[in-house]
């Protein structure tokens, strides 16, 4: 009996021993039918390729969605009769309907009423919530009111803004500056501004090299008021020694010297107080004095043509076209006076004075962009965004160089355009702060109605004008 236990023990265990060697051959059968393999580099690198694919599909940015919005741009001078003719315009058009279709929106620039009622529609319906666009073009004028009522919105708190974008003129960004926030802005370009305008037939009679002056500005720290002083005494001429001058080495308005010797000497009729958050009258400072008085200087020394008896309106630039004058201070839009002049000119900028913050520049004038304070963050940004797309270049144009044919057309050589006239487009100048006050005007700071700089000091000169710039000043803030 133990005996056949003893072989059914054994029986038992030889199964056990056989299902295990079973199940071990099945796994081992299992592995062989499905071998692993390592995978060679080039299904490796089209493995990655494969993903990186997918990635791109997951991650790329569909275009800003905005909405359908209808975006509107208002001025005074819109006309909407011109159709488009160069290359450019007609790529341009394209390029903006493709902006609207891609984006969701669409933009357009209309008139919604004369320039004499444009500032009153813009405060009247920003006020009361009701605005006649999305962004208006301002004449600088209609700005500072309806800034100190807080009725322009601060792009710079927008996403789609970068106050440092090269597509925005940076002159106006700092002009439209305060406390660190920007107000407004312009794709535009600056317009060459005050400069002089020069004889050279009489800088050659008077034994001077006729181009002169483009040698001056080119120089560094050669053009300055000492060096224009000294030309003008060359340059003053009596003739027949009969005591009377026949030649004057400047004729100019008084209002425009006194406007390019303050902005040269690197000084404003006006000046922003951070703390106060106010304009105010800037006449007294020293910087502008020291300008004011180099007319007065030039003047009294006999360099600067006096006003004729009974003169004519802008009597200096008939003055200069005549050929009484080397030199006329004067704005470049007063070249189509000029283009009849018998003598060649030239034109350069005005002087650097001797200020410490003196430069070399011209004083700019333009409208200005805004956006109403009433809009939302997010239509503000999208407007932001919209505009800023729509006045880019098209593409293929990103890199063009610009057109100044038309200014090679209008002088008479081609460094007033090359060395003058393009470094003022491309930002070499100021605006001035005076337009941030309604009511002050320049004429005050050139004593026109009292005689320009004839038989007075430049303190008085500045003590009358401060006279005006304060009372207007009190009351454009209600004092």
């Amino acid at each position: 009996m133990k005996k056949i236990r003893k072989l059914g023990f054994i029986f038992t265990f030889v199964m056990i021993i056989a299902l295990v060697l079973g199940a071990c051959g099945r796994k081992e059968k299992d592995s062989s039918t499905k071998p692993t393999t390592v995978p060679t580099e080039e299904e490796q690198d089209d493995k990655e390729k494969d993903k990186g694919k997918d990635d791109e599909v997951q991650t790329a940015e569909l275009p800003r969605d905005l909405g359908g919005i209808d975006i509107k741009v208002a001025d005074w001078f819109t006309t909407n009769d011109t159709e488009p003719t160069t290359a450019r315009e007609i790529d341009q058009e394209a390029y903006r309907e493709d902006l609207q279709s891609t984006h969701n929106f669409t933009l357009v620039q209309e008139s919604i009423g004369t320039w004499n009622e444009y500032q009153e529609l813009f405060i009247t319906s920003t006020m009361t919530n009701t605005s006649l666009a999305d962004i208006y073009i301002m004449d600088p004028k209609f700005i500072p009111e309806p800034l100190k009522q807080g009725l322009l919105y601060p792009i710079s708190d927008l996403p789609s803004f970068d106050p440092e974008d090269q597509l925005w003129n940076q002159s106006v960004i700092d002009f439209m500056t305060q406390n660190e926030k920007v107000y407004g802005f312009t794709e535009e370009e600056d317009s060459p501004g005050l400069g002089i305008f020069w004889n050279k037939r009489l800088f050659e009679e008077g034994g001077l090299d006729p181009d002169l002056l483009y040698d001056l500005q080119k120089m560094e720290g050669a053009w300055t008021w000492k060096k224009m002083e000294e030309l003008a005494n060359q340059l003053t001429i009596d003739k027949d020694s009969d005591g009377i001058t026949d030649i004057y080495g400047i004729t100019c308005w008084s209002v425009e010297f006194s406007k390019a010797a303050v902005f040269s000497n690197g000084s404003d009729y006006v000046k922003y107080n951070k703390k106060t958050g106010r304009y105010e009258n800037n006449q007294m400072s020293d910087d502008f004095l020291e300008a004011i008085k180099f007319g007065v200087e030039l003047y009294s020394k006999g360099y600067m043509q006096p006003e004729p008896e009974e003169a004519e309106q802008k009597w200096w630039v008939s003055a200069f076209a005549a050929g009484q004058a080397a030199m006329m201070v004067g704005e470049w839009y007063e070249h189509p006076s000029l283009q009849d002049m018998e003598d060649d000119w030239g034109f350069c900028f005005f002087p650097k004075g001797p200020g410490e913050k003196a430069k070399m520049q011209t004083m700019f004038v333009g409208n200005i962009r805004i956006i109403p304070s009433t809009l939302d963050e997010q239509r503000a940004d999208d407007v932001m965004f919209a505009y800023k797309l729509w006045v880019s270049p098209p593409p293929g144009y990103e890199d063009e160089e610009e057109d100044y044919s038309y200014y090679y057309s209008k002088v008479r050589d081609a460094r007033a355009v090359e060395e003058t006239i393009i470094p003022m487009i491309q930002g070499q100048g100021k605006r001035s702060l005076l337009y941030q006050v309604p009511g002050l005007s320049f004429r005050w700071g050139g004593n026109m109605v009292g005689g320009g700089f004839d038989g007075i000091s430049a303190v008085e000169i500045a003590q009358e004008a401060s006279a005006q710039f304060d009372a207007i000043i009190k009351e454009f803030y209600g004092d």
